[in-house]
């Protein structure tokens, strides 16, 4: 039994590690011989055998075409009568005659040559594994014996003429053997497969760019299979080889790589996307710049235009290259794929009309310069409008206020006047009481009082004294009056001096 760590090719038994060839004498096999073996384990190698084969050969019960025309809600008949370009109206109804399918013929042909072509490329394949060991030797000889252990070569004396193109092999024509398969090929039929290409097969996550394969003449030892004159490393391989190998590299870029109208698409769809950013920016900075304001640079607006303008034009080329995309081929895209592609191109023209149409033209910079300089002339007016009002303001407030000062000055004087004639009058009705009579008179105060220049703080003064005197009589009730009256002119006074404080 081979190692853990050894590749083994073949149909493989899991048991007992035998190659079988195929997959059917495989599978009679497992069922033959290991049917005493765990019940688990044979029904799920089964179940993968069953999986395998309906991938390869493909389900014989189901006719694809027949399955086609009924999801559409159509039937054979129909498309029969579709193909022949006339009107199924105009037929007598006919039943159908005598019909054979011939459908499972070809999936039996089909599947047994899609089983080969896989499971020969998965043979290459890992032999090419192999023999990019980076342990393998250079030596002619040791490299010689290296790939003629990884793949049994054809005896020279089994083959007298090439096998691809016939020509008789002899002292002018030498016999090499393809790499790969072990085939024996004259020098013309020899193909050379570059390492770096044999490395992305093998790998499909290496990065590789350029040819896969070389040209060049025959070579002399074994050495030369794998390092060429200009010194890119590479092997010798058959046309067959080859062809497969081709095959397995395109269907896995096809895989993983985009269709190219998709490709067309999805750049479009950038560009529509960049256009719709810069359009909120372009607008608002051609409105400002046509009132002359000088929020927005010229030359910014300038490039946005010119950006916007690529990208229009962008746009249309794109989608007029999505419209006509594999209309020139035979055979001609599908009518749905046709139907899409004047869809997009309906959805572009539309958005270019709708934005390109409408965009407003960028002024000259000679016009936005004068109309820079007319609005700031305008602004300049204002300001000096709004000045002078503001001064026209300050004055007739300042006006206001010294009249309404020189009001108030007079009102306290008038106030202080008629306190004092109150006051004599108090006295008068004192005297007359007989109050004066019984020993109480008010003495000097009123001369006191007369030094103090603000009249309020005069007749405070007058009252204070006057209160003084009464408390010395014994005067209780002009007291109680001569304080009330002292209270109302002490408020009046804080209030006035509250009042000046503010005007000023």
């Amino acid at each position: 039994m081979a190692t853990t760590t050894e590749i083994i090719e073949g149909f493989l038994c899991p048991m007992c590690m035998k190659d079988f060839g195929t997959v059917t004498l495989l599978q009679h096999h497992f069922e033959d011989a290991h049917t005493s073996e765990d019940k688990a384990v044979f029904q799920q190698l089964k179940g993968f055998f069953d999986k395998a084969k309906k991938k390869i050969m493909g389900d014989k019960d189901t006719n694809p075409f027949i399955e086609q025309n009924s999801s559409s809600g159509g039937d054979v008949t129909n498309y029969s009568q579709g193909l022949s370009g006339y009107d199924s109206s105009w037929w007598e109804p006919q039943d159908f005659g005598a019909s054979q399918s011939h459908l499972d013929f070809f999936k039996s042909i089909r599947g047994a040559r899609v089983d080969h072509f896989v499971v020969e490329t998965n043979k290459l394949l890992i032999r090419l594994d192999k023999l990019l060991n980076p342990d393998a030797p250079t030596e002619p000889k040791r490299r010689k014996a290296f790939e003629m252990s990884v793949v049994r070569w054809i005896p020279d004396r089994e083959v007298p003429a090439c096998l691809r193109c016939a020509r008789s092999f002899g002292l002018m024509t030498r016999r090499h053997h393809c790499r790969l398969c072990g085939g024996i090929i004259c020098d013309r039929c020899s193909q050379f497969l570059t390492l770096s290409f044999a490395q992305k097969l093998v790998n499909p996550a290496f990065c590789f760019e350029g040819e896969g394969f070389l040209k060049r003449s025959g070579s002399n030892t074994s050495l030369n299979s794998l390092m060429s004159t200009e010194g890119e490393p590479h092997m010798r391989i058959c046309a067959d080889c080859r062809q497969l190998l081709e095959r397995r590299d395109s269907m896995t870029e096809l895989r993983n790589t985009k269709p190219p109208i998709v490709q067309l698409y999805e750049k479009m769809k950038m560009c529509i996307e960049e256009a719709e950013n810069i359009l909120p920016q372009y607008l608002p900075m051609v409105d400002s710049l046509s009132q002359g304001e000088a929020v927005h640079s010229y030359r910014d607006a300038q490039i946005l235009r010119t950006k916007l303008v690529k990208l229009y034009e962008a746009i249309d080329q794109l989608s007029k290259r999505i419209l006509l995309f594999g209309l020139d081929t035979d055979p001609q895209p599908n009518p749905k794929q046709v139907y899409l592609q004047k869809a997009i191109r309906m959805y572009a023209s539309n958005f270019m009309q709708e934005n390109l149409m409408g965009l407003q033209n960028l002024l000259s910079e000679d016009e936005v310069k004068r109309l820079q300089e007319v609005r700031k002339a305008e602004i300049q007016r204002k300001i000096a409008a709004e000045r002078q009002a503001a001064m026209e303001a300050q004055e007739r407030e300042r006006q206001q206020r010294e009249q309404a000062s020189s009001a108030e000055a007079s009102g306290c004087r008038s106030e202080a006047s008629g306190v004092k004639s109150q006051g004599h009058r108090r006295q008068e009705s004192t005297a007359s009481n007989g109050s004066l009579g019984k020993g109480w008179k008010p003495e000097g105060e009123i001369e006191h009082a007369s030094r103090i220049n603000d009249p309020m703080l005069q007749q405070i003064e007058i009252i204070r004294g006057y209160i003084r005197q009464a408390k010395q009589a014994q005067r209780m009730d002009e007291v109680t009056m001569l304080e009330q009256n002292l209270r109302e002119l002490q408020l009046e006074f804080t209030r006035q001096r509250q009042a000046q404080g503010d005007l000023s």
